[in-house]
């Protein structure tokens, strides 16, 4: 029931302090990455008690250990009273960009992994597929308002310079030289961080293999759909697009 969903969630919204901070986004958004840096830039600004939280909001189907969740949740239940009181860094990436490494994910990073017969049949999924990244797309811009404060980042623009990374850092008012700010960046690209997991020196990043698409940190590209989804891909993806929020700038 969903009016019983909601208590509980204003009910969880008391039990974290006022200001918790969450950085929500879809799986393979550049979460990973961006906490990452988040890390180095509070350890390195003698904030690291600053506490972020980091979640994919019911949006994934399956996480790393196998567990595959609920995947109707995040269309039974799209308020967000949750984040009433807390700070939100919302990460947006082209969903058309996030489906094409969402497929790896799920098929590759699991130890319970999906099977589908093909990429399209888990793109044109009506519950796993790109329609899901859509409507999570959406429920949050409809729910941007709930939390005390809400922060729109952008993977593309985050993979162009530091300006989003800045903009993060200011919502979370920690105080860091942009001398800093570009050295923690640039020993985050997403080269080095690759070679580091391939030798496995990353926390928390669990090993299924070191072929280019079992690893956690893909191409780490713009666009790179179009050389990854089906020309039949594009055109549905490119139609359910027509359905997300204009506020997320993403052009078909």
């Amino acid at each position: 029931m969903k009016w019983w969903r909601n208590i509980k969630d204003i009910a969880l919204s008391l039990y974290y302090p006022s200001g918790q901070v969450f950085l929500v986004s879809f799986p393979n958004s550049g979460r990973t990455w961006l906490m990452y840096m988040l890390k180095s830039i509070l350890k390195e600004a003698g904030r690291e008690s600053i506490y972020i939280e980091d979640t994919h909001d019911c949006s994934e189907i399956i996480i790393e250990n196998g567990t595959r969740q609920d995947p109707h949740l995040i269309f039974k239940f799209t308020n967000r009273f949750r984040y009433l009181r807390a700070k939100v860094i919302f990460l947006s990436r082209d969903p058309r960009d996030i489906i094409a490494s969402n497929f790896h994910q799920v098929t590759k990073r699991s130890r319970n992994p999906f099977k589908f017969n093909s990429r399209s049949e888990f793109v044109s999924h009506d519950v796993y597929g790109f329609k899901r990244i859509i409507h999570f797309f959406n429920m949050w811009y409809n729910n941007k308002s709930k939390p005390k404060d809400f922060l729109l980042v952008k993977y593309e623009n985050l993979l162009e310079n530091t300006l989003d990374l800045k903009k993060v850092i200011s919502f979370l008012n920690v105080d860091i030289s942009e001398e800093s700010i570009e050295r923690i960046y640039h020993e985050c690209s997403a080269n080095i961080m690759r070679e580091k997991e391939k030798k496995n020196q990353l926390e928390g990043f669990s090993n299924f293999g070191k072929e280019a698409n079992n690893l956690k940190v893909r191409k780490a590209r713009k666009g790179s759909y179009v050389k990854e989804l089906t020309l039949e891909d594009i055109t549905f993806c490119n139609k359910e697009m027509e359905k997300l929020n204009p506020y997320f700038g993403y052009k078909i």
